[in-house]
């Protein structure tokens, strides 16, 4: 069975180290840079989880999780922030609040990547 994963985050240099520490965990990952791109991959294949960078441009992570959640109940969502000026705890919260199934901070380690993915 395929595991893909898609990576979530604006942040190019981000979003490739952490795909790249799920790649080495044997999965097959998806980079995406922003919600809308997002929204448009889970219409068109079968994801089983998505790694949501919270504070993003145009649409946050937040909103994504909700939208995720109405549409693909079962994608499992791992929600990840450095919290910009109100640290990690804060959002990280929210995302969980709103359906995230796991929650990292920022920088993201491979063990709790690891964990959350399992």
């Amino acid at each position: 069975m395929t595991r893909l994963v898609c990576v979530v985050d604006d942040d190019e240099l981000v979003r490739a180290k952490i795909a790249l520490d799920v790649r080495a965990m044997g999965f097959d990952v998806i980079e995406i840079e922003d919600a809308r791109e997002a929204l448009d991959v889970l219409k068109t294949q079968p994801v089983d989880a998505m790694l949501v960078d919270i504070v993003m441009p145009d649409k946050d992570g937040v909103e994504l999780i909700a939208d995720i959640r109405k549409g693909w109940p079962d994608v499992r969502i791992i929600a990840m922030s450095a919290g910009g000026r109100v640290g990690p705890s804060l959002y990280l919260e929210i995302a969980r609040q709103m359906g995230a199934s796991a929650c990292l901070p920022k920088p993201v380690a491979p063990e709790g990547l690891r964990a959350a993915l399992a």
